[in-house]
């Protein structure tokens, strides 16, 4: 009997645990491993890792010769969160305290900075030939140069008066598409996927990263993000979401004024009513909706790519994206 998407995401996951408290032993006495577990203790569904071992094993191949790469991708994951917390200022991750809260900034950015190591680290550690090992390092090298690209993006457009929803789906792609896709790629690669493979899965990434990004964007102003209950995160750091690029491309020039204005400001002096004055101006436009329809149609866009994925078993990649849908609403 096939077991579900969700049943394999917990099987690997575990393996995936197992694994990172080896690489990364807790309760070791290096002014590293408190901080970074701190973190690693707040949750975390290992969903990028298990995907990739999920695909590895579909495509033929066997997922424990995956399994350091999908620990890379989770260890990768991780670091970007640390970092994040830091440039966006987020004070809560999972309902806890973030690391450069309880441990300081310089703790933070030197323990996501060991994260990359240890990332790479098991990449090379992969019990692969070196021609796929290389591959791997490849594209895990780029796809952490475009998220990174792609976070250069963010940073610079919150706030910004020129921007536009095609901006938004460029950084999105960058930031979001690429880092989605990568886990399934590298499985494809240790099962000896063709190029034609690994092209259409790097397409699948491109719309499924953004369609993930857009709902994240409204997860953030209806239930919040795991940052104690918090409502409208994005707002108070100015971030350049869908709903800022959708509403300011098309806002009359005083809401432009107001949208703008409310972005700029700083964190700590963004007011509930701000918060407000923001989500009215988003109704007003219809942003909210605008952006579900928007990430709609990159879902059924993706769900035709894999339509065109030479493989005789397509039906993994549909349950992983209809999962990652599902996940989203």
């Amino acid at each position: 009997m096939k077991i579900s998407i969700e049943e394999s995401i917990q099987f690997y996951g575990k393996k995936i645990d197992t694994l990172l408290k080896e690489f990364i032993p807790p309760e070791r006495d290096d002014n590293l491993s408190e901080p970074i577990w701190h973190h690693l203790r707040t949750g975390g569904k290992r969903i990028r890792p298990a995907i990739c071992l999920i695909t590895c094993e579909e495509l033929g191949g066997n997922p424990d010769d995956a399994l350091h790469f999908a620990l890379a991708i989770e260890i990768l994951h991780n670091m970007f969160l640390l970092h994040d917390d830091i440039e966006d200022g987020d004070t809560m991750r999972r309902d806890q305290p973030t690391v450069w809260v309880k441990y300081g900034i310089a703790n933070a950015v030197n323990a996501g900075d060991y994260l990359l190591a240890r990332a790479y680290q098991s990449v090379l550690a992969s019990p692969i030939p070196l021609d796929r090992k290389m591959k791997l390092l490849e594209i895990f090298t780029d796809t952490y140069e475009k998220t990174v690209q792609g976070q250069a993006l963010d940073i610079d457009a919150r706030a910004a008066r020129d921007f536009s929803v095609k901006r938004y789906l460029d950084m999105v792609e960058l930031k979001t598409g690429f880092y989605l896709a990568c886990g399934m790629v590298g499985g494809s690669i240790v099962s000896g996927g063709s190029h034609e493979v690994i092209d259409k899965i790097w397409k699948l990434g491109k719309l499924m990263g953004p369609a993930f990004q857009i709902k994240d964007d409204l997860i953030d102003l209806t239930i919040g993000k795991g940052r104690g209950g918090v409502i409208g995160s994005d707002i108070k750091e100015g971030k350049a979401s869908f709903l800022y690029a959708y509403a300011y491309e098309i806002a009359d020039k005083d809401d432009k004024e107001i949208l703008a204005r409310i972005m700029a400001k700083e964190r700590e002096t963004t007011t509930e009513k701000d918060i407000k004055d923001v989500l009215d101006i988003y109704g007003k436009y219809g942003a909210m909706e605008s952006a579900q329809n928007h990430a709609e149609e990159l879902t059924k866009q993706a769900k035709s790519v894999i339509d065109d994925i030479p493989v005789h078993n397509k039906e993994v990649f549909r349950e992983i994206a209809n999962f990652m849908i599902e996940r989203m609403t």
